[in-house]
């Protein structure tokens, strides 16, 4: 007996979505290691200028986070400066560095314009 299915680009987003939120919560951001640094830590908030730009990849300090659309308002960024790209294939990446305060409840904003590289 042979069993076919097919997942669509949708289902399999979604699917990695998930993972990533899930990966995101149960293990804690590598920026937050050490210490208890989560009554201080700043959230950060991603805005891009198109809808379909939420699936460009977000990195924080040369790491690897996730997708604007799983990473936005989840991530906590521990107190101090740090480097935040935004990169999605065939656009130039948007990089900002951001400086996090000693504050509760504080949030970083970074509005990234993913715009398009006519190479």
């Amino acid at each position: 007996m042979r069993c076919e299915f097919e997942l669509s680009s949708r289902t399999l987003l979604l699917a990695a979505l998930l993972l990533t939120s899930l990966l995101l919560t149960s293990i804690g951001c590598n920026h937050l290691r050490g210490g208890n640094h989560a009554e201080v830590a700043s959230v950060l908030e991603i805005t891009v200028s198109d809808e379909a730009d939420l699936d460009a990849d977000v990195w924080v300090d040369g790491q690897y986070i996730g997708q604007v659309v799983a990473v936005s308002n989840r991530l906590k960024l521990a107190p101090g400066v740090h480097r935040v790209e935004v990169r999605k294939p065939g656009h130039f990446p948007v990089q900002r560095t951001v400086r996090v305060e000693r504050k509760p409840a504080a949030k970083v904003s970074v509005e990234a314009e993913l715009l398009g590289d006519p190479r």
